[in-house]
């Protein structure tokens, strides 16, 4: 009856309870790479059998391409550009400068681009220059006193960067207008009695000079000590000079001093005596630098304003209005 049921459940009848086993046949792995390539063979040359990738083709085949892709193809002899130089930027586009030039939106300030002077004056100087085609004359200005103050040692270096301050300074007004945040400080002297009236009204046009070249940051008044005369007997009378801060517990710069061997040159032997005061003084204190006169005939009166940036006078007025040390 099982049987019969099979039969009718469309089951074959059979008496055998196993499936047949039929052996197993393994292909060599180096035929079935051959035959991988011989079908891909086969069938590359059967599709490519007729065509001729050597032969250009024909100017009407071009320009029915042209037509259809909306924009002009090269003639098939037409010669490649030759690839441009190593180093030369692509025809159009400007090299970016190796320093940024900051923001344009926001005010610079003082000590703009002091981190930059590590990588040296050069790059500087090319700042300088890109930022003047920009119409940005005062960061400008920034960048080639960084060169001096921060950078360069290299003489033909400092007389470019000189040069740029000179012309810079002299279409820019003043860095500070407002006499409330001016630093005040204290052009000291100290002579005999006799040599001080002269001495007085030399020192009040120097203090203006200071004032002037440290584009409106400092306010210096002018005292002057005076004591017995010196015999004319044993020499020129002295004159010693100092800064210091506004009240008596400022600090104070070291005393320089010189002789008055005339009153015609007294104007100018203040000026360098005070340039070199000025000078120690900075460099003693803080990490800014000061170069020394580049010529023989550098005129006092402008070295203050071309080697003694605005950055050294803010830095100078900032610690002669400390306490003692």
């Amino acid at each position: 009856m099982g049987r019969f049921v099979c039969g009718m459940r469309g089951f074959p009848l059979s008496q055998d309870r196993h499936p047949r086993q039929f052996p197993r046949v393994r292909i060599p792995i180096p035929v079935v790479i051959l035959l991988c390539l011989s079908v891909v063979g086969g069938a590359w040359w059967y599709g490519t059998r007729h065509r001729d990738f050597l032969t250009p083709p024909p100017e009407s085949k071009l320009a029915a391409v042209r037509a259809s892709v909306g924009f002009p193809l090269r003639p098939a002899d037409h010669p490649v550009d030759p690839p441009a130089a190593p180093g030369e930027p692509p025809p159009g586009n400007t090299p970016e400068p190796a320093l940024r030039p900051g923001d344009f939106d926001l005010p610079p300030n003082l000590a703009e681009y002091r981190e930059d002077a590590v990588k040296g004056a050069a790059p500087l100087q090319e700042l300088a220059a890109l930022l003047e085609t920009k119409g940005q004359a005062q960061r400008a200005l920034l960048a080639w006193e960084r060169a001096i103050d921060s950078a360069t040692e290299d003489q033909d270096q400092m007389r470019t960067a000189i040069a740029s301050i000179k012309r810079l300074r002299a279409g820019l007004s003043d860095w500070n207008t407002d006499p409330a945040a001016t630093l005040a400080i204290t052009l000291h002297a100290g002579t005999g009695k006799s040599t001080a009236s002269i001495l007085t009204p030399v020192l009040e046009d120097v203090a203006r000079e200071i004032e002037r070249a440290s584009a409106g940051i400092l306010k210096v008044s002018v005292s002057v000590a005076s004591g017995r005369d010196i015999p004319s007997t044993i020499g020129p009378a002295p004159v010693a000079l100092w800064l210091a801060g506004p009240v008596a517990d400022s600090r104070s710069s070291e005393v320089m001093a010189f002789t008055l061997d005339s009153p015609e040159v007294l104007h100018a032997d203040i000026l360098r005596t005070l340039f070199k005061l000025i000078r120690g003084y900075v460099e003693r204190t803080t990490f800014l630098r000061i170069p020394v006169a580049i010529s023989e005939h550098e005129d006092p009166a402008d070295m203050l304003q071309s080697h003694i940036t605005r950055l050294a006078w803010q830095e100078l007025g900032i610690r002669l209005n400390l306490p003692p040390e």
